[in-house]
């Protein structure tokens, strides 16, 4: 009986609009076609892909810039000419620069980070584009002729590696997205010919054998082999392991569910103490980036962002509203947990993550973050992150214009100013002063009385951790005073973490933070 033609099935073009229309079956077939024209050696023996010399031959040319400040996007082929937003480093802002049609973008970091798999990866993404996305855009350009609306290029941005578009969605958003789709999937083909993948995996497989009797396979060697043959990521490998058909195989090598633990066991939005968040956030720098600059706050053990579909404030404290408990993916950094296991080649699979060691009793396991596992979802304009924030119980428009003024004043000393908002919170007396901030009562009389300037890091940021400041807030204070908080360095590093990413804690929340991360808690050691 005939097998029935799904849309899985379809290599077309849509004659309306020029986009390729290509289902999963496909891939290899377009990956083959692609191939014919600019490598057909590639299809009859195994081989590294020449990609430098397919671009060349494509009449692309190559310029390396900063696509993003988390490292998102790797890459951009302009079809049309275009403006890009390039970022940069040193100035932290991002720029509108004019390219031409045919121009390929990559950022440097994709191979110092992760590898020269990565950045071959990411070139080819981009020559695929070029070959089957360009009359698309062509005719979007011609039909957008009349309209203001400028073309933005397509972006490679990791977060869209394993992202599947809506299907039945007849939006012009959700027809680049099949695009990208596309071009994610194909470029491993495209590195990895099926064929000659395959039968250069079987001929590693038989030199194994061939070594001897007790020869143990392993996959952790059949993976390194093929990738430094092919040029291509280890990841990138143990998926076209399986495409190609040769699970069944793999699966009897001693080492299989060890080296397949990243794909085959894991566990997706694993919810984390405060204690883990702002361990893992101190980690690595591309987190830190994420959250600071798509603005998550820490609510319910999950990073999510500040938005108030999203999140919700009670007593001080944010939690989950019902929205994101059942769309986590489209709000919540995805942090995955994993079993600790080491092979030789561990290292590497862990290039480019964020990585929490977790041991519970003789169970070792780590908590992950990596781009390529978070929902392209994860976007929000500056101005929902800023209309949350003024929803928090600290924020008060008028308190801090005049909070401003006061710190703007030269006449004005950091006494009045704290006074200013200790009265604004009616913290008339010192057993109130006290239970909010755990500073002895003494201090409240020389605050008021503007005898109190001279007071420690330690003292004045438990008072405003107690009138529930952000930190923008905080800094200006600190500015004002006698003491300067040191971004990089402990324990003002770990209280400016708390601030920017739990905002709204009480004191006695903050200092339990602080106690199980080994700093002193605020106010612990103040007697007068």
């Amino acid at each position: 009986m005939k097998r029935k033609i799904t849309p899985s099935d379809v290599f077309d073009i849509n004659k309306k609009s020029g986009a390729l229309i290509l289902g999963k079956n496909r891939l290899d077939d377009y990956a083959t076609k692609f191939l014919t024209k600019y490598c057909k050696q590639a299809l009859v023996e195994p081989m590294p892909l020449p990609v430098d010399d397919i671009l060349k031959d494509m009449g692309l040319t190559v310029q390396e810039v900063h696509l993003s400040s988390d490292l998102d996007v790797f890459g951009c082929c302009l079809l049309l000419d275009a403006d890009v937003d390039i970022y940069d480093r040193e100035t932290g802002k991002y720029l509108s620069t004019s390219f031409s049609a045919g121009t390929v973008l990559i950022d440097p970091l994709s191979e110092s980070l992760y590898g020269e798999g990565s950045k071959r990866n990411t070139l080819i993404h981009e020559a695929l584009h070029w070959e089957k996305d360009k009359t698309y855009f062509q005719i979007l350009k011609v039909k957008n002729k009349n309209e203001s609306e400028k073309l933005y290029p397509i972006l490679c941005r990791q977060s869209e590696t394993f992202f599947t578009p809506p299907e039945g969605k007849n939006t012009k958003e959700n027809e680049v997205r099949w695009l990208e789709w596309q071009a994610h999937r194909l470029a491993p083909r495209v590195l990895m010919p099926k064929n000659c993948f395959k039968r250069k995996a079987l001929e590693f497989i038989e030199q194994y054998k061939a070594s001897g009797e007790n020869t143990i396979y392993s996959c952790d060697t059949l993976i390194e082999d093929l990738s430094s043959f092919f040029i291509t990521s280890r990841l990138s490998v143990k998926y076209r392991l399986i495409e190609v058909g040769l699970e069944d195989i793999i699966s009897e090598f001693s080492d299989y569910n060890d080296v397949y633990e990243e794909i085959n066991s894991n566990q997706d939005f694993v919810r984390l103490t405060p204690v883990e968040a702002l361990k893992i956030i101190d980690s690595d720098s591309t987190l830190q980036n994420w959250i600071t600059e798509r603005h998550f706050v820490y609510a319910d053990g999950y990073f999510v962002l500040a938005n108030s579909q999203y999140v919700t404030q009670k007593d001080g404290k944010l939690f989950l509203t019902p929205k994101a408990k059942k769309n986590l993916s489209k709000c919540v950094i995805n942090i995955r947990e994993q079993n600790f296991v080491t092979y030789t080649n561990t290292y590497k699979d862990l290039l480019g993550y964020t990585v929490l060691k977790k041991v519970e009793g003789i169970d070792s396991r780590l908590l992950t973050f990596h781009p390529k596992y978070q929902s392209p979802l994860l976007n929000e304009p500056e101005e929902t992150y800023q209309a949350f924030s003024q929803q928090l119980a600290s924020y008060n428009e008028e308190e801090e214009i005049e909070l401003i003024k006061l710190l703007g004043d030269p006449t004005k000393t950091l006494c009045n100013c704290l006074w200013f908002l200790m009265e604004n919170r009616k913290w008339n007396y010192p057993d109130k002063f006290n239970e909010e901030t755990g500073i002895h009562k003494n201090y409240h009389g020389r605050i008021k009385n503007d005898k109190a300037n001279n007071m420690t890091t330690n003292v004045l940021m438990a008072i405003c951790v107690g009138m529930q400041l952000c930190t923008r807030i905080t800094q200006k204070l600190f500015d004002k005073s006698n003491n300067k908080l040191d971004y990089y360095k402990d324990p003002d590093k770990t209280y400016i973490r708390i601030m920017d990413t739990m905002p709204g804690l009480s004191l006695d929340d903050f200092n339990g933070i602080l106690g199980k991360c080994g700093i002193q808690e605020l106010g612990s050691e103040i007697k007068e």
